[in-house]
C-alpha cells in the first residue's frame, strides 16, 4: 500500500508539472459527485490478544470469510492545478462481514487526463466515524480508483469508478469465542465499483 501511494503521488506530481507548463489551461470550476458503491472483500483479517487475567499471553491474527460492502458517497471538488483537483468527501458504508456501519469524512485527490469530465485517477482517504456499537472511530480508509464517464449531457455526467479499498476499524466484540480473547481491530481489503452522477 505504501509503495502504491508513493508511486501515485510521484506520477501526479510529474503530470501536474507538465500540465502547468502548457498554455492551454482548463477553466477552473467546482463540481460534485454522488456515488452508490459496491465492494467485494478479497481479504478480511481480525487481530486480537490472548490474556490470562491482566497478563498478555500473545497476540493473534485470523482470516474471516470474504463478504460484501455497500455505501453512498458525496464529494465536492475544486482545481488546485491544471487537471489536478482536490475535494472533500462525506458518506456512509456498511460491511456485511461483522455488520459494521460507519460514516466517512475525508478528502480526495484526482488527476484528470483531458478535462474535468474525462477519465481520472483518484486517491481518497477518510476517517471512519462509528455508527454501529461494535467498532471505534478510526482514521482508517484509503481508496485508489479510476473513474470513466459512461454518459454525458449538458447538465451532468454518469460515471463508473473502479477501485481498490483498504479499511481499518478498531473492534470491540469477541468474534471467535476463544478463552481469554480480547478484540483489537479488523482490516478489510476489497475491490469494488461505484456508479455516480457528476454535476
Amino acid at each position: 500500500m505504501t509503495k502504491t501511494l508513493t508511486l501515485l503521488v510521484s506520477c501526479i506530481s510529474l503530470f501536474s508539472y507538465g500540465q502547468n507548463a502548457k498554455p492551454n489551461q482548463i477553466p477552473k470550476k467546482i463540481f460534485s459527485n454522488v456515488e452508490i458503491e459496491f465492494g467485494v472483500n478479497n481479504e478480511v483479517t481480525y487481530d486480537y490478544d490472548r490474556y490470562s487475567g491482566d497478563r498478555l499471553i500473545s497476540g493473534a491474527t485470523t482470516d474471516l470469510d470474504n463478504k460484501t460492502s455497500f455505501g453512498l458517497l458525496y464529494n465536492i471538488n475544486y482545481p488546485i492545478f491544471n487537471k489536478l483537483t482536490v475535494g472533500a468527501v462525506g458518506g456512509i458504508q456498511y460491511q456485511s462481514q461483522l455488520k459494521i456501519s460507519a460514516l466517512k469524512l475525508g478528502g480526495i485527490l484526482r488527476y484528470h487526463f483531458r478535462n474535468y469530465e474525462s477519465i481520472n485517477i483518484n486517491l481518497m482517504t477518510a476517517y471512519n466515524i462509528a455508527l454501529s456499537d461494535n467498532i471505534t472511530s478510526e482514521m482508517g480508509n484509503v481508496r485508489f480508483g479510476i473513474q470513466f464517464p459512461i454518459t454525458r449531457t449538458d447538465a451532468f455526467n454518469v460515471n463508473l469508478n473502479v477501485f481498490s479499498d483498504y479499511n481499518f476499524y478498531g473492534y470491540k466484540r469477541i468474534v471467535l469465542n476463544e478463552a481469554f480473547e480480547r478484540p483489537s481491530n479488523v482490516i478489510y481489503r476489497s475491490f469494488g465499483f461505484s456508479l455516480g452522477v457528476q454535476f
